[in-house]
């Protein structure tokens, strides 16, 4: 138990929140609480002691604290709330220093809720597997064990239904589905409304036009968070994409973030997995919406059919640092796909939809942007990532917990 035999020290401290949920509901999968934290001293030289529910930890100030441009400190941990009983059960942390002087951080009682087969299956081998209840600002992939877990999305053990490769809308769902097992990726028969684009865009532009969103015109950067504004929550939220995710995942979906292309995105040919981590492997799914016809030369998507198959890419196996703003050290990870590529006789294949059709790809499908060769030349799309609400979602480059988003 979190003692009192510490004298008290009390400079101003904020309230400990939720930094990757923005709906006040119950908690579930891997929660970050953070708090900006003003003080003088240094957090590095300091403890964290923590206790929520029965799970209690001491984190070392330097893997839970860092200090920010503007003086203040964030102070940042994560819980797996798998690990915690479901009820409602109080969080309390405290700062202990050198000099033996305590300074307490503001309680507060939340509810957790992890529930259905995955969750129940996560659980399980997190447990067996002994990974920590509380931890501090970083999350890694060998904290979850994908070599020797039980929890596994029932479709790896399917086995590859034989049908052709094909970039039309399935002609049913069931078809999208089997389409999506052999080559990683799918094309839905719903479209999204052509009148939900047009006010979509009209939106973006003018958000881009007053500063509220970012973007530099005429380049291949992306626009982030425009689920934000009201046609853009309307296609996170697309009904019949939500459907076919949750027939997929055999679970509720949830949603992580929206980048928005004017042009194409010409990004070099990646994995997922290695930026939009699930545990267990296979519970994220892309979905790439067309927002106008796609033109030859406009720096089009590019998959790689069949390439979901391939062993999944981990910063840790490839001897990576977690990253910030800078991936240029990522350099590494590029070249590790490209050998996978080449090993694997991959070959790449564009893909030229009508506006409102709908791709969705399995997290572990190697995707990219071809090259823009007609630069004046659009290519407007939106990807929303999704994950599944029982799983695991982190960001294993960042070494960040994911940002999940109820959908009901």
């Amino acid at each position: 138990m979190l003692d009192r035999i510490f004298k008290v020290f009390r400079p101003s401290t904020g309230s400990i929140d939720i930094a990757n949920r923005t709906r006040n509901g119950p908690l579930f999968g891997l929660i970050t609480f953070r708090t900006i934290f003003n003080t003088d001293r240094n957090l590095d030289e300091a403890a964290l002691h923590l206790r929520f529910g029965a799970a209690e930890a001491v984190i070392p100030g330097r893997e839970a604290a860092v200090r920010q441009p503007s003086g203040p400190w964030r102070v940042q941990f994560n819980v797996n709330t798998h690990l915690i009983e479901n009820g409602r059960h109080a969080l309390h942390a405290e700062l202990r220093w050198p000099d033996r002087t305590v300074t307490p951080l503001p309680s507060r009682t939340w509810r957790v809720e992890n529930t259905g087969e995955l969750a129940a299956a996560v659980q399980r081998d997190l447990r067996a597997f002994g990974t920590p209840v509380i931890l501090g600002r970083t999350v890694d992939s060998r904290l979850f064990p994908y070599e020797h877990g039980t929890a596994r999305a029932w479709f790896d053990d399917e086995a590859a239904p034989d049908v052709p490769l094909s970039f039309e809308p399935a002609s049913s769902e069931a078809a999208a589905h089997r389409h999506l097992l052999r080559w990683g990726f799918c094309v839905l028969q719903e479209q999204l409304p052509l009148p939900l684009i047009e006010q979509f865009w009209t939106e973006v532009e003018a958000a881009i036009g007053s500063g509220k969103l970012a973007y530099n015109p005429g380049s291949s950067d992306r626009v982030y968070n425009a689920h934000h504004l009201r046609a853009g929550r309307k296609i996170w939220l697309f009904p019949p994409v939500t459907k076919f995710l949750r027939q997929h995942f055999r679970d509720e979906p949830c949603a992580c973030q929206t980048l928005t292309y004017p042009n194409g995105s010409e990004q070099r040919p990646h994995q997922d997995t290695i930026h939009l981590t699930p545990y267990p492997s296979g519970f994220m799914c892309g979905v790439w919406i067309a927002l106008q016809d796609v033109l030859p030369d406009s720096g089009e998507l590019v998959v790689y059919p069949g390439s979901h198959l391939l062993p999944r890419l981990r910063a840790a196996d490839l001897g990576l640092a977690k990253v910030d703003a800078d991936y240029s050290s990522y350099a590494v990870f590029d070249e590790a796909v490209q050998a996978l590529l080449r090993r694997n006789g991959c070959k790449p294949a564009l893909y030229r939809p009508k506006a409102g059709e709908i791709l969705v790809w399995h997290e572990n499908l190697i995707h990219g942007g071809s090259s823009r060769k007609k630069r004046d030349l659009s290519r407007k799309s939106i990807v929303s990532h999704y994950f599944a609400r029982g799983g695991i979602a982190y960001y294993d480059s960042r070494g960040e917990a994911g940002f999940l988003e109820p959908l009901s």
